[in-house]
């Protein structure tokens, strides 16, 4: 999980339609919900925020859990969140975000190698790491698993050819493309409870596309500044309800829509009334537009270490009007499916 704003930025550009990747050989598959319906979903990482969001408000309909491609493994709290959710018998949705991106300088890449990164990875690099990943998914057969290849993915992190700086001019386009490809057909072949997300950064998606042969959900990461709210100081879309990237990606999907990653944020987290407002603007383009997922991270981000000026807590139990909002709009509500 990084700043998704930030990575916004990062990645300049207009969306230029990228090259199919040919696959022919997978199938795509999917488990959305009927038109209509939203699947509530609830994590990152802490099993002890799970466990208060299930008893504080209702029980969602599955977990986030994140995981890298380098050790072919999810991260230790995340590692306990989805024992627990299983052992439960609990047969929902489980969210993963498998990344390379986050770490790619300390594995012997500078941050300007994105392309070659992906190259790797869909020359067979990591295999021996995927299929350490794909056994250890197979220990959990009655679950759903999302896996999203990386996430909030951009130009300037896996496109990027230039040695010495992002350089939208030197950009490859087939790279990452290629890597979800592989990635893919290394899991799937032995993983058959998996569909694949595919989740850029706002304003991304038509030209990182990696083609409809092999994605089965599209993903969007809908912060404060997604939906024209402050972050700190700073907005991106003052006047707006959603950010217009975040418009032009939802127009572009072809396939079901995931909130992959959300949670209020300073300033709004520390006003209810502006908490609200987030809330509303999510529930309102999850709706207008028909997502067929949203997961909402609702967790005290500064007790994991997280910076006070971007994040806060954004736990909608510990805040009495927010959390009577979200029962009587989402909760209740019969579009929203919970556990």
């Amino acid at each position: 999980m990084r700043f998704t704003q930030l990575l916004g930025l990062l990645q300049a550009g207009l969306a230029v339609a990228g090259p199919l990747v040919q696959e022919n050989q997978l199938q795509t598959r999917s488990t959305a919900p009927s038109p209509g319906h939203t699947y509530l979903n609830v994590g990152q990482n802490y099993l002890n925020e799970w466990q208060g969001f299930q008893s504080g408000v209702k029980k969602p309909a599955g977990i986030s859990v994140y995981g890298n491609i380098y050790d072919g493994a999810l991260n230790s709290d995340s590692v306990n969140l989805l024992a627990s959710y299983a052992s439960g018998g609990n047969r929902g949705y489980v969210e993963i975000g498998l990344s390379w991106k986050d770490d790619m300088v300390s594995h012997g890449y500078t941050q300007f190698q994105g392309a070659k990164l992906c190259y790797d990875i869909a020359g067979g690099k990591y295999d021996s790491s995927l299929n350490k990943f794909s056994s250890y998914l197979k220990g959990f057969p009655n679950v759903k698993f999302l896996l999203r290849v990386d996430y909030e993915v951009s130009g300037n992190f896996h496109a990027n050819t230039n040695p010495n700086q992002f350089d939208q001019s030197t950009w490859d386009l087939k790279a990452y493309p290629a890597a979800f490809a592989h990635v893919r057909q290394v899991i799937a072949k032995s993983v058959p409870n998996v569909e694949f997300v595919f989740h850029p950064v706002r304003g991304s998606a038509q030209m990182l596309y990696p083609g409809n042969n092999v994605v089965d959900w599209q993903g969007f990461s809908i912060f404060n500044n997604d939906v024209c709210l402050n972050v700190g100081p700073y907005s991106n879309c003052v006047g707006s309800r959603l950010d217009p990237n975040v418009l032009k990606d939802i127009q572009f999907a072809t396939k079901p829509k995931i909130v992959a990653e959300s949670a209020a944020q300073p300033p709004a987290v520390n006003n209810q009334n502006d908490f609200i407002d987030y809330l509303t603007r999510v529930r309102d383009m999850v709706e207008k537009y028909d997502f067929a997922a949203w997961t909402y991270i609702n967790s005290n981000w500064n007790a994991h270490g997280w910076d006070a000026a971007t994040w806060g807590d954004s736990r909608v139990e510990t805040h009495p009007q927010v959390l009577q909002w979200f029962q009587q709009n989402i909760s209740n509500n019969p579009r929203y499916i919970f556990g």
